[in-house]
């Protein structure tokens, strides 16, 4: 099996079974939203931003992630699986290279999507009856187990959708507007390449217009390995920058524009061993996630 999403750096051996454990879209795991996190927007250090861009009112968005009751620090790097939102599928469900240290930022990829792709998503979860009144499937979920979301913008309107996620790649389902016909459309969305492969066009690299950034005291290396320093690209100091994030010791902010441009290089050629120091000497490690369009940042 192909691990699908980056997991924090600081992970408990409990967290990294739960975060390995997440069975989706396939039979793989899948890059998630985390625990908390979802489309919309929200405020950044610098100001109200929609972190990964806007959507146009009116306009058709798909947006799948999961969640689960973890320390947000560590779901913090998962990612939406799909997300479509001005004619482009996103892939969340990237591949991590197995090698330890592990990269510190993971790239996404986009393909357009046509106009007819986009109508078959929408037939699909009308004819599975989700387009209706009844949005949460989530009625026999087992407590504390992960959660599916999925949000759908059609002809205006916003349908939020809740259930457990499913524990196989079934895309058949016992009646329109239950829960097996949630999971139905959860798996079908896990097909698109397949699915609507003829309505897909070329992959190209996804180019964010915010990354979520936060701050950790530093990693701790194993004997034999040996840990970067790097400047720390930005004007503010750590004990500045953003906000305090969940209420512990980490802090938390999206980071856009000219400082996006500072920053992005920088934690592309980064592993998440690397030591991050400012201008006054302090060390930090990083956790770096690429918000997408509709998102709202971690930090909150």
């Amino acid at each position: 099996m192909t691990v699908l999403s980056k997991l924090p750096s600081k992970l408990s051996s409990l967290a990294v079974l739960a975060a390995l454990s997440l069975v989706a879209f396939a039979g793989c795991v899948a890059g998630t939203g985390g625990s908390g996190a979802g489309p919309g927007n929200s405020a950044s250090a610098s100001g109200s931003v929609s972190p990964g861009g806007s959507v146009p009112a009116g306009s058709f968005y798909l947006q799948a992630w999961q969640t689960q009751a973890l320390a947000p620090q560590n779901t913090f790097g998962w990612l939406p699986a799909v997300t479509i939102a001005g004619g482009q599928y996103v892939d969340g469900r990237v591949a991590v290279p197995m090698i330890y240290p592990g990269p510190l930022y993971i790239g996404l990829s986009e393909r357009p999507i046509s106009s007819n792709g986009i109508a078959a998503i929408v037939a699909e979860a009308r004819a599975d009856g989700l387009l209706g009144d009844k949005a949460d499937f989530s009625a026999n979920a087992l407590v504390g187990s992960i959660t599916a979301h999925i949000r759908l913008v059609v002809d205006g309107v916003t349908h939020d959708l809740t259930g457990p996620l499913p524990t196989d790649a079934s895309t058949t389902f016992t009646a329109p507007g239950t829960a097996s016909a949630f999971s139905a459309f959860w798996n079908r969305l896990g097909t698109i390449d397949t699915w609507l492969s003829a309505e897909l066009g070329q992959s190209e690299t996804y180019s964010p217009a915010s990354i979520a950034v936060l701050l950790a005291p530093p990693a701790d290396a194993p004997a034999g390995i040996t840990v970067k320093d790097v400047a720390w690209p930005l004007a503010s100091p750590f004990s500045t920058f953003g906000a305090p994030f969940g209420g512990s010791v980490y802090r938390c902010a999206a980071v856009t524009g000219d400082d996006l441009a500072k920053l992005l290089p920088v934690v592309q050629a980064s592993n998440a061993l690397t030591r991050f120091v400012d201008s006054t000497g302090a060390k930090m490690s990083l956790q770096v996630r690429v918000l997408l369009p509709g998102e709202a940042s971690p930090c909150g």
